[in-house]
């Protein structure tokens, strides 16, 4: 009796373990995932408001009236220039130790 109490508290630790487990997991994807559509609206300010440090970029006047839909991003822009992160630091700090 005593036998199959301990299996079954064994188990359930093990259980509990790999929830835990898989909690983590789903955290630390869901950071990259956001980590990764930031980088992604950094491109496409850098994209299109390119013409403005010499990049090749759409026509200006496209530019001009994407301004106003783009007021996060281009914050988002001189945000990430002035403080000029690392990128592979800040995913492998993301990813943490193996």
């Amino acid at each position: 009796m005593q036998l199959k109490e301990r299996i079954r508290q064994t188990l359930a630790g093990i259980r509990w373990f790999f929830e835990d487990m898989q909690q983590v997991n789903r955290d630390k994807a869901t950071g990259i995932i956001d980590y990764e559509i930031q980088q992604m609206e950094n491109i496409f300010s850098l994209l299109v408001c390119g013409s403005f440090i010499g990049m090749a970029s759409p026509p200006v006047h496209l530019t001009l009236q994407l301004l106003p839909v783009m007021e996060r991003e281009v914050i988002q822009l001189f945000n990430s220039v002035t403080t000029a992160r690392d990128a592979l630091g800040e995913l492998s700090e993301m990813l943490g130790e193996p």
